[in-house]
């Protein structure tokens, strides 16, 4: 009888602080029960979990904005803002990132600039790196410039013209993956040793397929992600092997271009490895760095194409203004299949300077509104409060809370575009000139590329390149759609068309 009633004394506290636990203070008590609900049961984990399993997390935020304000509550100790002043705290606050990064975006079980948690160290590594990603350093780049009219005039351009010649429509969500590791590993490691995946069709089918192993959790995940790893480290070691011979013959000429962003990184490291890393590990520090670069250029990059020839497409007057403007150009992007490329001396056609299409209006307002409208990565970017808390939007919120602000929420607020759902690309051109178009309050709540000291590395490469691909493809062919079926963006973090494909036709202008 005496354990009966010490069992059922011990059960009834357990049921009471767990009610206070995950009821009552959570409900009544928190500092964060004053902050609007997304739903009724935000006091609980539940709803916001069920959102992000089922794949509606996005728009459930969005619409939760909508009816409830700038600042939401998600769960018990998690919270969205959709307000500059949220953007100016946890952005550029230095507000230290959620372990969920760790978990997505470690390579080789070592951190990089994204899955780094930390803000000091990742301060201190993207300074190693930064500077070869620099607006004037791709604008002035002999070796960007050289690998970018090779991979044009030799790979992407031969292959639509064919294309074009047979009718054979091409899925150019698979292309522009294709374009972006390309371009991006032959910056990174040097053209001889970049992946040739816009030529070399079955090699590309089989990095992809090891990728959407990987990224969408399918059985066979891990040995995916080892043999991806085991990709970069292959490259890494060319790379280095390349650095070293440029090293002793620095007037050598055998080779078009140099490793530029693996030269960076690893000479800087190599410099501050006895204060910042073990020099055991100094290459998959390296490693882990490149590879996210990689992932990056085809998985977000490939969905920015996809979607700027999707709005195109269906608009075959704004194609025509488009290469009106392109044909300002001097020299233009004009491709002659007849004309012969000497492999001997790398000779190609030469490039227009890369700030006069990154000046070209039209070109940057279609770039602009389509990372606005179709946001490569539309889902919350989550950081942790600090330990003394914040306040923001007159709510304070105690540290340790799980904080985010989602591109989505941001891009589509109506009071500062007009129209949100509409692809205006004009609303770039019709500003003040500054910047990267459009008004002040556009540019301050635009967030393609995040914000502050965490924000894209690599935002000036993938624009620079990103605009000579289009404005190569519009200044020598047309587009019409031929299957847009499952072209609706996925509700996920990385936003890539739910059917994994555009299938288009290029009619070649003569």
């Amino acid at each position: 009888m005496t354990f009966l009633v010490l069992l059922t004394s011990v059960l009834v506290a357990i049921l009471l602080l767990s009610t206070y636990h995950y009821i009552v203070f959570p409900l009544l008590i928190s500092p964060l029960s004053k902050i609007p609900n997304a739903h009724l049961t935000s006091f609980l984990p539940f709803w916001v979990w069920w959102k992000r399993r089922t794949g509606f997390e996005n728009r459930s935020i969005f619409a939760a904005h909508q009816q409830h304000g700038p600042i939401i509550r998600l769960g018990p100790t998690e919270v969205s803002v959709a307000s500059l002043d949220g953007l100016r705290q946890i952005y550029t606050g230095g507000f230290d990132k959620d372990p969920w990064y760790i978990g997505e975006f470690r390579n080789y079980s070592t951190p990089n600039l994204v899955s780094m948690m930390d803000y000091k160290p990742h301060s201190a590594q993207k300074r190693m790196v930064s500077n070869v990603y620099s607006k004037s350093y791709v604008q002035n780049s002999p070796d960007l410039q050289t690998l970018s009219r090779m991979i044009l005039n030799e790979r992407l351009l031969p292959l639509l013209q064919s294309a074009a010649t047979d009718s054979s429509p091409i899925n150019v969500y698979d292309l522009a993956g294709a374009a972006g590791m390309d371009f991006m590993t032959a910056y990174i490691f040097g053209i001889t040793n970049s992946t040739n995946y816009i030529s070399d069709v079955p090699a590309r089918a089989h990095y992809f397929k090891l990728w959407r192993t990987k990224e969408r959790r399918l059985p066979g995940r891990e040995n995916a992600h080892r043999e991806l790893e085991s990709i970069c480290l292959a490259r890494c070691k060319a790379a280095e092997e390349l650095s070293q011979e440029l090293a002793d013959k620095p007037s050598s000429s055998g080779f078009p271009t140099k490793p530029v962003v693996y030269t960076q990184f690893s000479s800087q490291l190599a410099q501050k490895s006895s204060e910042y890393i073990n020099p055991q590990t100094k290459h998959l520090v390296v490693a882990s760095e490149v590879f996210d670069h990689m992932v990056a250029s085809h998985d977000t990059g490939s969905i920015s194409l996809t979607y700027v020839f999707y709005e195109l497409s269906k608009n075959p007057v704004l194609q025509s203004s488009l290469r009106s403007e392109l044909l300002t150009l001097s020299p233009t992007l004009k491709y002659s299949p007849s004309k012969s490329v000497n492999s001997d001396t790398f000779s190609t056609p030469t490039l227009p300077d890369p700030r006069f299409i990154d000046a070209l209006p039209l070109l940057n307002g279609i770039f602009y509104e389509t990372l606005r409208l179709h946001t490569p990565t539309p889902g919350p970017q989550p950081r942790i409060t600090p330990p003394g808390g914040t306040t923001i939007d007159g709510y304070a919120i105690p540290g340790g809370v799980r904080i985010s602000t989602s591109a989505r929420c941001l891009h589509q607020n109506e009071e500062v575009y007009p129209d949100p759902m509409a692809f205006k690309p004009e609303r770039w051109i019709h500003g003040d000139g500054k910047g990267i178009g459009g008004t002040e309050d556009m540019r301050r709540w635009f967030w393609a590329f995040s914000n502050g000291g965490r924000m894209c590395l690599g935002s000036n490469f993938a624009t620079q390149v990103l605009k000579l691909i289009i404005a190569a493809i519009y200044t020598n062919y047309t587009t019409t759609i031929v299957d847009d079926e499952g072209i609706e963006q996925m509700d996920t973090y990385t936003a890539r068309p739910v059917g994994d494909k555009l299938i288009l036709q290029f009619h070649r202008i003569d």
